[in-house]
């Protein structure tokens, strides 16, 4: 499995399609970009939790919530949270993938 959907990609003039992040190796080791809380929260996400649901799950305020996810979106290199689920989902796809 790729996670072609989390990677940038730049046309080329000739028509082809370069990865912007080609120097990026997948699968990426999230426990050493995000903290393990920010990944938690994350994979809420992932889950399809919104953040006053995850707030009142961890006993945080929905401001603390917000906060993880804006560090995460930051360390993960993602343009938006949009893009930092799809990067830890296909992250965490992989993982599973790989162990069993």
């Amino acid at each position: 499995m790729t996670a072609h959907f989390a990677l940038d990609t730049i046309s080329a003039a000739d028509g082809r399609a370069n990865q912007a992040a080609s120097n990026i190796r997948w699968p990426l080791n999230l426990s050493e970009m995000v903290t393990p809380r920010q990944l938690e929260i994350m994979l809420l996400l992932c889950e399809g939790r919104v953040n006053k649901q995850i707030a009142y799950d961890l006993n945080v305020t929905t401001a603390t919530v917000k906060a993880h996810i804006r560090n995460a979106i930051t360390r993960l290199g993602a343009k938006n949270r949009v893009n930092a689920v799809a990067i830890v989902a296909a992250n965490s796809a992989i993982f599973r993938n790989t162990t069993h």
